[in-house]
């Protein structure tokens, strides 16, 4: 019975691909031919809900640009309706569901003129049309953009790091039966992008980036402050507060950091780990600024994520690892990345690196100052 559901829905979705894409193709020339005399692009962010769309938008907001995100959905259990703009369920209201993806991708041409994707496309990427996307939106004359952010392009096999192909692995076992699909997909966008902007993940086989730059993240410095907890406990008074958000826990090393934390309370060291999971960005940003006297962001994958620069934003010393020079050293050299004052950890010397952080609150409160000065540098809004 689940075979025969498959298979209607397939030839349901071909039927539907044939019957519009002739629709896209006129569409698209009449875009074009519409394209109106204005100063700046209007920009769209799409169409998967990943948090740092929303980010990226509101930051070009404020630079003066017409900038809206416009995703199938999104996360409701971290993020809240009004972190987006526009969501494909509200959208089309009388429109039957299969076709509406269709339809925002066809009303799109007219409405935007820089799209910013993932190497899943825009709406019609989990379509037979998918191969025809970037021919559709150069054919409307559209400049396109795309930043990974991981599901949607680690191709295992062409990973360089063994520790975090086996941390992926943990967390995505799927993903590894799927690397057919997801290297057609980065193939595809690298080949026909204006730009691709991998970040940290650049060396991971996709053989292309635009502009060498560490991490494509932005963060909103007016809402995320830095902490005023400064808490003067060397691990023997009170607790020394330890954040750690385990969404991925292979990929992150989670079962090294609590066997850490675990190894500093047996030697007598009063620490307290927070595990933040499956809650609110805003609940999230308030532990960071009123609990947090350390983050740890991740020891397996090489670089840091949107979570390291939470925790800087937050004044906190925030650990991730940064033990792999094949990652790390064009980024040093001809980037800005020789700057960034994360403190360097992996699952061997976690606890020697946690315990000088808990006794010495000097340094944490150097390190949390540096961190915030780094973010306020490179990554906020302006």
């Amino acid at each position: 019975m689940k075979n025969i559901k498959r298979l209607l829905y397939r030839t349901g979705s071909l039927g539907l691909s044939v019957i519009f894409l002739p629709i896209l193709f006129i569409f698209s020339a009449v875009a074009r031919l519409k394209q109106a005399d204005r100063n700046k692009p209007r920009l769209v962010w799409g169409s998967t809900a990943i948090i740092n769309n929303s980010y990226w938008s509101r930051a070009m907001v404020k630079a003066g640009f017409n900038s809206e995100t416009y995703t199938g959905d999104f996360f409701s259990t971290i993020n809240k309706r009004q972190d987006w703009d526009r969501i494909l369920p509200e959208e089309f209201p009388h429109v039957w569901w299969p076709i509406k993806p269709y339809f925002a991708f066809l009303t799109s041409l007219f409405r935007y003129d820089v799209f910013f994707l993932s190497f899943n496309g825009f709406f019609i990427g989990n379509t037979i049309l998918r191969s025809c996307q970037a021919f559709l939106l150069k054919l409307a004359d559209k400049k396109i953009i795309v930043i990974p952010y991981g599901s949607d392009s680690y191709v295992y096999r062409n990973i360089r790091s063994v520790g975090l192909l086996h941390g992926l692995l943990m967390s995505y076992p799927a993903a590894s039966m799927q690397q057919e699909r997801i290297l057609r997909d980065v193939q595809y966008w690298v080949k026909h992008a204006h730009a691709v902007l991998p970040g940290f993940m650049g060396p991971d086989g996709f053989g292309r980036w635009d502009a060498l730059i560490p991490s494509q993240f932005m963060i909103d410095l007016q809402i995320w402050e830095a902490s005023k907890r400064n808490s003067p406990s060397k691990g023997d008074n009170e607790d020394v507060v330890i954040v750690h958000a385990p969404n991925h826990r292979g990929f992150k090393g989670t079962e090294f950091i609590t066997q850490a934390v675990d190894q500093l309370r047996m030697q007598g060291l009063r620490v307290k780990l927070l595990l933040l999971e499956k809650i609110q960005n805003d609940e999230v940003r308030r532990i960071l600024q009123e609990e947090a006297d350390i983050l740890v962001e991740q020891i397996i994958f090489t670089g840091h994520a949107m979570n390291g620069l939470e925790g800087m934003a937050s004044g906190l010393p925030t650990i991730s690892n940064l033990e792999d020079e094949n990652y790390l050293m064009p980024m040093r050299r001809w980037s800005y990345f020789e700057e960034c004052p994360l403190v360097s950890a992996t699952p061997e010397n976690l606890i020697d690196v946690l315990g000088k952080l808990v006794t010495r609150p000097e340094l944490r409160k150097q390190l949390g100052r540096a961190g915030r000065e780094y973010v306020e540098k490179y990554h906020g809004y302006d």
